[in-house]
């Protein structure tokens, strides 16, 4: 394993797409992100660094049964909650009834933040790659340290 590299293996996890995730309660999505979490924090390869880092480059690899292969959009959307959970613990509020609440998204904080350096933005990502193979359904996912300075 070398430094500044750190690896995710989730056996049996069929990422639903993004069609279904747009769709999906608030609740059923925080349920699927919680999942999530748990099977990333036990096969997250070493332990997350202390701090988030800065800028990184991830690389995604889905495999999934031939009838539910996605298309070239649907693999990049379908990876949304992977990401979420490698961010840092968010708060955010959301409605229970009539009440406001505050809540907690965890995450193992690996990565700062789950946006990329375009536009102008300072985002972590510098490089996202997703790949789809035909297999029985797993994730892996590789996340690598990247130069700090910005991506020309």
């Amino acid at each position: 394993m070398t430094a500044g590299r750190w690896t995710i293996r989730i056996e049996g996890l069929l990422l639903p797409g993004p069609n279904r995730l747009i769709r999906m309660h608030a609740h059923d999505y925080r349920r699927l992100r919680d999942e999530v979490l748990l099977l990333a924090r036990a096969g997250l390869t070493p332990a997350a660094p202390r701090e988030p880092l800065p800028h990184c480059h991830i690389r995604v690899e889905l495999w999934r049964p031939s009838r539910s292969l996605l298309d070239a959009d649907g693999k990049y959307g379908a990876v949304k909650p992977l990401l979420d959970v490698l961010q840092p613990d968010r708060t955010y509020g959301r409605t229970l009834g009539r009440r406001r609440i505050s809540d907690v998204a965890s995450g193992l904080g690996l990565i700062r933040d789950d946006r990329d350096g375009e536009g102008g933005l300072d985002g972590c990502i510098r490089d996202l790659r997703v790949t789809q193979h035909v297999g029985a359904a797993a994730v892996a996912a590789t996340v690598e340290a990247a130069p700090s300075e910005p991506v020309v």
